[in-house]
């Protein structure tokens, strides 16, 4: 929350007592992974649009330090990845989630996944927002986007499912906070996980990694 942002820097100065003067000032440096909302945080604790943001991974392609105050200053860093993603559903979830590179990923699939996702845990929000049958086990992956096509009236040239146009739309409503607060695994669910059966490469062009 903006109005929170304050509280990083000041479990910062707990943490370097020392660093309070011009000769030493606190330094923080923000890093995660693409698109989890760095460079909005600077933003706010700067009070002003300084760092350049967008909906999207590899936006901030290189450091940038900021000066909070005379005697503190912040850097916002490029996202950070794993250079190999060993559980396919992980890399699914990541993309998903909007954190990998849309050249990383197929959309139809990782709408696929999500849709499944969200069948297992939250059956409600699909059948509130789509008309997708809560209660009927024969529903899986690919009927949730096709439903979303049907909600949406998206069709082809013939009549069928615009299965491609909904699968973005999928994506699109839960990147958007549409679906309310979900979350895609739990400490129960990764362990229950199927062991690792391949890996996700993760590209290594910057405007695909950071």
């Amino acid at each position: 929350k903006p109005g929170e942002a304050g509280k990083v820097i000041i479990a910062a100065k707990k943490l370097a007592p020392h660093r309070n003067e011009n000769l030493k000032p606190l330094r923080a440096l923000i890093m995660g992974v693409p698109n989890v909302g760095k460079s909005t945080l600077i933003n706010a604790l700067l009070k002003q649009r300084k760092a350049k943001v967008g909906d999207e991974p590899a936006v901030t392609k290189a450091l940038a330090r900021y000066d909070l105050t005379p005697t503190v200053s912040i850097t916002d860093t490029p996202g950070l990845m794993w250079p190999k993603i060993e559980h396919p559903g992980d890399g699914l979830m990541l993309a998903a989630s909007h954190i990998i590179g849309t050249k990383a990923y197929i959309e139809t699939e990782v709408a696929i996944h999500l849709a499944e996702i969200l069948l297992a845990r939250y059956p409600q929000t699909l059948a509130a927002r789509y008309g997708v049958p809560a209660e009927d086990n024969t529903i899986d992956g690919v009927s949730v986007v096709e439903a979303v096509a049907a909600k949406r009236g998206y069709r082809i040239r013939g009549g069928g499912f615009d299965f491609d146009k909904a699968a973005i739309t999928l994506l699109n409503d839960y990147r958007s906070g549409a679906f309310g607060r979900v979350s895609l695994e739990t400490p129960a669910s990764r362990a229950a996980r199927p062991a690792a059966v391949g890996h996700i490469d993760v590209p290594q062009d910057k405007n695909d990694q950071a």
